[in-house]
């Protein structure tokens, strides 16, 4: 059997069983367990796009302070949902919705190619065995945050273009894309515009009047960012690095800094790129020898795309210092690009016709379904537990503070204690004034949180100064760091297994 693009297509049977399908649904269902318990990434934006639809300002003290306004698409999406429902709820409505929409591009993608749903569930199983990307720390399926409905339009825009559907409908899909996640949006527009230049090369006209589309459907969000640029920028610090050092090199270097150091290069980078050099290859391999036109425009594409991030790592290379290319994260693309080049091998592996092919896939699927289940239950459960854990010393924390704090009172968190805490602010309604984890975008804002981690680090170091930058009224602390601290911040007032409480004094 060969493909030859849209003539294999349609004389493939248009429709396929729905149980098959159902159960690739079921596979990224388990990726993306709608548990209601929010991941960090989900505090992180959950609280943003719950401040984004409030009433009321929130406190001067709040870790929540991004004010990034190119995320108003989604956050003006979910925050109502927040405020109607909770955030547990909405994580569960939010996250059972993504795995759905995953389910269904996906299947229009492999469709496309002529992937059957069992090829389609070991894609996943064999994407999600290999970490879902080669570096830079990026994945398709987890939780819910802006760029899962972004990465689904993209998909449902590389599938009508793999079916030579309208090609202005497909930009207005990419746009939509943008405004979820800009950066998603527009890398994956100029890469669906060169798929389409080499599967049409004489589709000059076409392309420039999609293009003039997209950039005109995007233009307000465009406008956003550069007037959010030049309105919130801030003089630097001489105390402290700049804000792309600061953002790229200190807070993200997992996403954007292979240079980083020798050591984090050879372990966290070196392993992913030398994946990306073999599927290079293969890809090179394939468009020689397959007989298939889509094929090989694919293979063709995905080449082009693959060799990007090495062009990506030597741009990286030189801006190793500054840092000022981290914002961009060049390498984002990665997990998306080996998720098609699954789609690709198997497609092209479909046309050898080799001997017993479906028995040697539902043998794989034998081998790989159970490990995958055994490790989404053991997930699901060591969050519970650990949730139930949290859900304890927060009640213990929010009775206390109910009782005896002011609804202003700022409670500094320990930063061996953080990620226990980070829901600290939407369950006990007191702000928190700094958190590792929620890392502004824009200049000023990264500058006031690297003012505030600092003063935070040397709090937690040295003691309570006498005249401290930021006013605290509560230290949350293990209790090794509140026996050490109680002698210049102030008295324990709370002890209750894995921290201690300390009110400030003066």
């Amino acid at each position: 059997m060969s493909l030859s693009g849209a003539g294999f297509l349609a004389s493939r049977r248009d429709e396929s069983p729905i149980l098959p399908w159902l159960a690739l649904f079921l596979i990224l269902l388990c990726l993306i367990p709608p548990t209601g318990i929010l991941s960090d990434n989900e505090e992180d934006y959950f609280a943003l796009a719950a401040r984004a639809v409030a009433k009321e300002a929130p406190p001067s003290g709040t870790a929540v302070f991004d004010a990034s306004p190119h995320r108003f698409f989604n956050e003006h999406l979910l925050g109502p949902l927040i405020r109607e429902i909770g955030f547990e709820r909405a994580q569960i409505i939010t996250r059972f919705a993504a795995a759905l929409a995953y389910a269904l591009v996906l299947r229009a993608l492999f469709r496309c190619f002529a992937v059957s749903a069992l090829d389609g569930a070991l894609i996943i199983l064999v994407f999600a065995s290999l970490g879902q990307t080669l570096m830079g720390g990026e994945w398709l399926f987890g939780d819910y945050e802006a760029k899962i409905p972004a990465y689904c339009l993209v998909i449902g825009g590389l599938a009508r273009l793999l079916r030579r559907r309208d090609l202005m409908q497909s930009a207005l899909l990419f746009a939509l894309a943008a405004y979820f996640h800009f950066l998603v949006g527009i890398f994956w527009f100029v890469a669906a515009m060169a798929l389409r230049m080499v599967q049409e090369p004489a589709e000059i006209r076409r392309l420039a009047g999609a293009s003039a589309l997209f950039l005109a459907a995007i233009a307000p969000l465009l406008g956003t960012i550069a007037w959010s640029r030049l309105a919130m920028t801030a003089a630097g610090d001489p105390r402290f690095p700049s804000p792309d050092v600061i953002y790229s090199l200190i807070r993200a270097p997992h996403h954007a800094a292979p240079f980083l150091t020798i050591e984090n290069f050879r372990v966290q980078w070196l392993p992913g790129f030398l994946l990306a050099g073999a599927m290079l290859a293969s890809a090179i391999a394939i468009a020689r020898a397959t007989e298939s036109p889509l094929l090989r425009h694919v293979a063709l594409w995905l080449g082009g795309l693959l060799a990007y991030l090495f062009m990506a790592l030597v741009a990286s290379f030189f801006d190793r210092h500054a840092g000022s290319l981290g914002k961009f994260y060049l390498f984002r693309p990665a997990a998306l690009l080996l998720l098609l080049w699954l789609v690709l091998v198997a497609a092209y592996l479909d046309t050898l016709e080799i001997k017993r092919a479906p028995s040697l896939k539902l043998l794989a699927l034998a081998l790989l379904l159970p490990n995958f289940l055994l490790g989404t239950a053991n997930r699901i459960a060591g969050e519970h537990a650990e949730a139930a854990r949290r859900g304890a010393d927060m009640a213990a924390l929010g009775a206390y503070l109910a009782r005896d704090a002011a609804p202003e009172d700022v409670v500094l968190v320990d930063p061996a204690l953080e990620y226990a805490f980070l829901g600290i602010e939407r369950r006990t309604g007191h702000p928190a004034l700094v958190m590792w984890k929620f890392m502004p975008t824009n200049d000023r804002d990264i500058l006031e949180w690297y003012r505030r981690i600092e003063f935070r680090r040397k709090l937690f170091e040295s003691g309570c100064a006498r005249e401290p930058a930021y006013r605290v009224r509560f230290l949350l602390a293990t209790p090794e760091h509140a026996a050490a601290l109680s002698a210049s911040c102030g008295p324990i007032v709370l002890e209750a297994g894995r921290f201690a409480l300390l009110r400030r004094t003066g």
